[in-house]
């Protein structure tokens, strides 16, 4: 797949967008910042478990590999969030799904995209450096990220900082005994095509399959947090 071979950049922080005429601007929904990496495991996964999010009729088997990507703030927090990012591996077409949403870059407008075939599972994940990693915060989700149908045809609010590529929602999994629900039903990311990059080259992480090494790839996209509206 195209879009393993290419860096994110997740920016989840508060950010005010230019409003369009008559809009009041808005900070985004999300304070936390992420920088979002493409990289390569020094000890590949690959496992399956089960996953459904709000729009899913039925729970759905994925098998994953990965990390693929990692992400980690952009500065400090009090409740430092990290996330792993693991392909979906072999996933099946299915009928595309209308999704509506806010986002850091469209303030109170919102807009609706539709969303095509899985491509990743993200999990929370805690980053391994000199003392104990920081807390899982309470309320960080589990995500699955859908390709955006169509991508060209979509009118966004300006402004946007790229071509939009993903669109990642909350989903619960089912992993052996172990049940993750979700947390915070409304949270989502959108990805964009953009050039941005971070300065780590290699990061431990340990996230539900244990430890792992990664080496940081390529620079490359960006990612925003925002509203899911029912």
């Amino acid at each position: 797949m195209r879009a393993q071979l290419v860096l994110f950049v997740c920016l989840a922080f508060s950010f005010t967008p230019t409003p369009a005429s008559g809009q009041d601007a808005t900070p985004s929904p999300d304070s936390r910042s992420f920088v979002l990496e493409v990289t390569e495991a020094s000890n590949a996964v690959i496992h399956g478990l089960e996953v459904k999010a709000d729009l899913d009729t039925d729970r759905r088997w994925v098998t994953l590999r990965g990390p693929k990507l990692f992400s980690l703030p952009t500065r400090k927090t009090p409740e430092p969030a990290f996330l792993n990012w693991y392909a979906i591996r072999k996933p099946q077409p299915e009928a595309n799904k209308t999704i509506r949403l806010t986002d850091a870059f469209s303030g109170k407008e919102a807009f609706t995209v539709s969303a095509a075939t899985p491509a990743f599972f993200v999990m929370p994940a805690q980053r391994l450096i000199d003392g104990p990693p920081a807390d899982v915060p309470e309320s960080l989700n589990h995500f699955l990220a859908f390709e955006i149908a169509d991508p060209e045809s979509l009118a966004l609010p300006e402004p946007v900082p790229g071509k939009p590529r993903y669109v990642c929602v909350p989903a619960e999994e089912w992993h052996h005994e172990e049940h993750f629900p979700i947390k915070d039903p409304t949270a989502c990311l959108m990805v964009y095509e953009a050039d941005s990059e971070s300065d780590i080259e290699r990061v431990s992480t340990i996230d539900q399959f244990g430890i792992n090494k990664l080496d940081v790839k390529r620079p490359g996209w960006i990612c925003v947090p925002g509203r899911l509206i029912p």
